[in-house]
């Protein structure tokens, strides 16, 4: 029962992602600033950080699969946010193998990792004709934003999952 705990908990991100953007108040979504939830990305960073080992692949595979999920139900173009989840995830992976694990540096990965995103689909979009912004438009009005906006879901959630997926971690390894 426990192998559920991962992907139950990214579904039930995945439905969130949807209605947080509800709760943006008036004021701020008036403007022409962008806020983008990547909670899904931002919590397989987590699990990529401390539930994963470095032989394993649970952030990524999780956070590919439920990017995957997050185009089918919410873009009209499939295998962006796929690919851009991936690479996001592939490159923390390759990171963490000559870091700490500690906030300060969840911090800067995940930071790195919604930069790496969000330029991954600026580009894949501005490509396919879907964005019309320039580099400086899309700096202001969405990666600034939604960078710190993912950054708050950090610092909400990192305190009660970074101990508990390490204790789910711990718990996984007995039972091999």
């Amino acid at each position: 029962m426990r192998f559920l705990y991962l992907p139950l908990t990214l579904l039930i991100l995945l439905v969130l992602e949807s209605v947080a953007v509800r709760f943006i108040p008036k004021s701020i979504t008036i403007s022409d600033l962008i806020y983008i939830p990547h909670w899904i990305l931002v919590f397989s960073l987590l699990i990529l950080l401390f539930y994963d080992r470095n032989h394993t692949y649970h952030g990524i595979i999780n956070g590919v699969i439920f990017g995957a999920l997050f185009e089918l139900v919410y873009t009209d173009l499939v295998g962006v946010y796929l690919l851009a989840y991936g690479i996001a995830l592939y490159l923390v992976h390759l990171l963490t193998k000559v870091l700490q694990q500690n906030f300060a540096v969840s911090f800067l990965l995940v930071t790195l990792s919604i930069v790496v995103a969000e330029f991954i689909l600026y580009f894949i979009y501005s490509l396919v004709g879907q964005v019309d912004m320039t580099v400086n438009q899309f700096v202001q009005l969405r990666l600034i934003p939604t960078t710190l906006s993912n950054i708050l879901f950090l610092l909400i959630i990192y305190p009660f999952f970074a101990k508990r997926l390490t204790k789910w971690q711990e718990e996984d390894q007995q039972i091999k």
